[in-house]
């Protein structure tokens, strides 16, 4: 699996041809003007890529979980047969695959509660900084366990909400988003008590757990 970056101005055209349409602004942060900020974003998901590569040994099958902005479809393709992403709002992922002329992606634009995949669908699951926008996790973490294959991996990627973190946000002149229901321990802990095991943690931008500002881990299906 490779570690794909999309050219900057690549990006920059996906917001100016979505910029009038109702869509997740998350890709900005990717084409930011501001080198400092727009790098912290890119190592994490280079983490998060670094870790997929060392896990699962199948590869037929993955689901991009809640990732609208599209920004992780460049890297999941080389390194499975399939990806699927599904989100309620996957604009810029559906504009973003159009300028790439990517083609091994499908896109479901559904509300996960409403819709379902067959059981065991997926090798692996990414949730890259999605699980804390849902005001309750029995759902779509349930949901992610059911696709999940019994052998698979799932990805997430989580901001730790901690004095550094919101200290950053200020530096940055970013306001926390209404949807932050949840910190990275409050997510972790619930899906460790939803059928899941923690495989690895690796944290961002420190790689050991020293003001993280983001939590990257690995975990697989608990047995029953």
């Amino acid at each position: 699996m490779k570690y794909v970056r999309p050219p900057l101005r690549t990006m920059r055209e996906v917001l100016e041809i979505d910029v009038n349409r109702a869509v997740d602004v998350a890709l900005d942060v990717y084409c930011t003007q501001n080198w400092l900020f727009r790098e912290f974003f890119w190592m994490r998901l280079w983490l998060l890529v670094l870790l997929m590569r060392w896990f699962p040994k199948e590869r037929k099958t993955c689901l991009d979980f809640g990732g609208g902005s599209g920004i992780l479809i460049p890297s999941l393709r080389t390194g499975f047969d399939h990806v699927s992403l599904i989100d309620i709002n996957a604009t810029h992922a559906e504009t973003l695959m159009d300028l790439l002329q990517i083609r091994n992606v499908s896109i479901v634009k559904e509300d996960i509660t409403a819709f379902d995949f067959p059981d065991g669908s997926f090798d692996a699951v990414v949730a890259a900084d999605v699980l804390e926008h849902f005001q309750t996790l029995a759902t779509p973490v349930a949901k992610i366990r059911k696709w999940l294959g019994e052998t698979g991996y799932l990805f997430t990627s989580l901001p730790t909400e901690n004095f550094a973190y919101k200290l950053l946000r200020r530096v940055f002149g970013k306001q926390k988003p209404d949807d932050h229901y949840h910190s990275a321990r409050e997510v972790e802990d619930f899906i460790k008590n939803s059928g899941f095991k923690k495989v690895l943690s690796i944290y961002h931008p420190l790689f050991v757990p020293v003001l993280p500002l983001f939590r990257i881990s690995v975990w697989k299906k608990a047995p029953d």
